[in-house]
């Protein structure tokens, strides 16, 4: 196969790539939004009970299930994270003048450029996403907030 023929090959494969991490940021954006829709809709609903027994200790089950939507949440903000890296390495490429000019004059990409889809995280790299998507802004400002409606509920029922 030619440089030339190879190097479509290439950046076809460059473009699908692309294409395919978009779709899957979006994607895990569409199921981030779910759960959170579905944490406020299930915690509002015990919150409801509780006040219609009278009953405080249904609030510690909805301290429960803000606990395990906020697990459930950092686990695909983790995996997000890996598909968001890959993007962000792929932006900074096709924005590095240098580095395009080069893969133009030698027909070729750099290893790990073309169909950014594969990724190689040991299980503590996997861990530390799983941390970050569990002590992100956008994760933590929900349930900080409903854990302390939570709290006040408790205190006043």
């Amino acid at each position: 196969m030619s440089n030339i023929k190879r190097f479509k090959v290439q950046t076809n494969l460059l473009e699908d790539g692309a294409e395919e991490l978009q779709r899957h940021i979006a994607r895990l954006d569409e199921i981030l939004a779910k759960i959170k829709t579905a944490c406020v809709t299930v915690w509002v609903a015990v919150i409801g009970w509780a006040f219609t027994t009278n009953n405080s200790s249904i609030v510690i089950l909805g301290a429960i299930l803000l606990l395990g939507f906020w697990l459930l949440e950092g686990f695909v903000r983790g995996i997000q994270s890996r598909y968001l890296h890959s993007s962000a390495k792929l932006t900074k490429f096709f924005n590095d003048r240098e580095a395009m000019d080069q893969a133009f004059e030698k027909l070729e990409y750099p290893p790990g450029v073309v169909y950014p889809m594969t990724f190689k995280e040991s299980e503590w790299q996997k861990l530390k996403m799983y941390l970050q998507g569990l002590a992100a802004v956008s994760t933590i400002i929900l349930y900080a907030f409903l854990g302390f409606a939570n709290y006040l509920v408790w205190v006043f029922i």
